[in-house]
């Protein structure tokens, strides 16, 4: 089939998809499209990146991490004003908000601060504008009327558009779907992502959501719900090419499905079922603080941790991360307590390790979201991370007596990015969808700080008086 052709079918498949939705029965919510608009270009490629790719010359952006890109700070500081006006709108009340989520506010708070020591204060600060940012839009999608709904109209409408586009661009537009080693060698698919990595998160999200709609609906549309396909899209792309293919996806998606099929047997016993979430989470923050305790000690292929280790495919160095971390811990030597300060220590050619032998890749993350905030915000910033995960979790496992389906969901997707953060980063990153789906699970949004929607909010069936989180995500 030619390319062109290609795109044109693979557009009209995804109009189809995105203008027949209400058709279809499928709840959607209004006001949206902000949030739907940031959320597809941190999934996807930042604007300036697919302006290039298209040809059209852009300003700014000389390569240099303290330059940046003038097209891209563009576009998140238009976002992030338009969210805090469309909140200043509603009457959205800051002040109740973080006093009901001490925790994050505290880590956020101590995030700011850090500008002031960082290396690169203004680089820092335009970074943390984007943290700004990604709150200011989740806020958006929890503070809607129907939270619920437009978090999932968010969500859907993006996988609608990014996973049969994936597809196209792998087949049909191959340099942009597809990379390859230095070698050429060996290629990995990235779709409309930037990464084999971040595309397999993104079919990981797919898999989970599209399974959760299509139990939920099965009663009615069985095999003629449209998700059916969708489903089939994400479990392709989760597959890879055969040369490289996301380990860490596929693991997460395998131990998130397991526990999603052995929640769903204990729907009748919720009790039991929290107990169960809570040893989950147990074991995932166990097996976390596992890989961190290898960063500093190395374990041998014949310990525990490394069986485990091995028996998900990976070697003992989990493809050589654990020479990363020794590497960056040396860099960040002497900020064991504060840290380097919020987005201050990937910037520059002392702590922008190049990382092989041939002096060609260059590293920009640590592939750990819990080593990365270290070296960021210390020990102190990865206490307040820390508190906020653990907290957390009780309050969505209240959930399960309002929605149980709709707990079973945010549970997985919270407990699936904690696992991700293992080997990959998503913590404090405020241009990665991970980060922006971290937000709107970990913000509890009281009825009170929306005095426009809080009659309707309350009107909620399955909204618990005590827990006003667990009705809205």
């Amino acid at each position: 089939m030619p390319p062109r052709l290609a795109l044109f079918l693979g557009l009209g498949f995804v109009s189809y998809t995105l203008f027949t939705e209400r058709r279809r029965g499928v709840e959607a919510a209004s006001g949206v499209f902000w949030p739907t608009l940031w959320y597809m270009v941190v999934s996807s490629r930042m604007v300036g990146i697919w302006l290039s790719t298209w040809g059209v010359p852009l300003p700014g952006g000389g390569g240099d991490a303290t330059d940046g890109s003038i097209i891209d700070a563009s576009f998140f500081a238009v976002l992030t004003i338009v969210g805090l006006s469309i909140l200043a709108r509603r009457g959205f009340r800051w002040g109740v908000v973080l006093q009901a989520n001490p925790w994050l506010t505290a880590l956020l708070i101590f995030m700011a601060a850090s500008v002031i020591w960082s290396a690169y204060p203004y680089v820092s600060f335009k970074r943390y504008i984007k943290i700004v940012g990604s709150v200011s839009i989740a806020m958006v999608v929890l503070s809607n009327e129907h939270p619920m709904e437009a978090t999932f109209t968010v969500i859907r409408r993006v996988l609608y558009v990014h996973l049969p586009m994936s597809i196209v661009c792998i087949k049909y537009f191959r340099t942009i779907g597809v990379s390859y080693d230095w070698s050429g060698s060996a290629s990995s698919w990235q779709g409309i992502s930037t990464s084999k990595n971040d595309l397999g998160q993104v079919a990981m999200l797919g898999l989970i959501y599209f399974f959760w709609e299509i139990k939920r609906q099965w009663k009615v549309k069985k095999w003629k719900n449209l998700h059916v396909l969708y489903l089939l899209m994400a479990l392709h792309l989760l597959k890879g090419s055969d040369s490289s293919i996301s380990l860490t996806a596929v693991s997460t998606s395998v131990f998130v499905m397991l526990m999603f099929f052995r929640l769903q047997q204990l729907r009748d016993r919720i009790d039991k079922a929290r107990r169960f979430v809570g040893w989950v989470f147990a074991a995932t923050a166990g097996f976390v603080l596992l890989i961190i305790v290898h960063s500093i000690v190395f374990f041998s292929e014949d310990s525990l941790l490394g069986k485990m280790i091995t028996t998900f495919g990976r070697n003992i160095t989990l493809t050589d991360r654990t020479n990363i971390w020794n590497d960056v811990y040396g860099a960040a030597k002497g900020h064991f307590l504060l840290g380097v300060g919020y987005g201050g220590f990937w910037i520059g050619r002392m702590m922008n390790i190049p990382w092989n032998a041939r002096m060609t890749w260059v590293l920009g993350q640590a592939h750990n979201g819990y080593i990365d905030t270290f070296l960021q915000v210390g020990i102190i910033g990865v206490g307040l991370l820390a508190m906020t995960l653990v907290t957390t979790i009780p309050r969505l496992t209240r959930g399960f007596y309002d929605n149980f389906d709709f707990t079973c969901f945010r549970i997985s997707v919270f407990l699936a990015i904690m696992y991700i953060n293992v080997t990959e980063s998503t913590f404090l990153r405020g241009d990665h969808h991970l980060w922006f789906i971290t937000m709107l699970i970990l913000w509890q949004v009281p009825p009170d700080a929306v005095p426009s929607f809080a009659p309707s909010l309350r009107r909620t069936a399955f909204i618990p008086e005590a827990d006003f989180v667990g009705r809205h995500l």
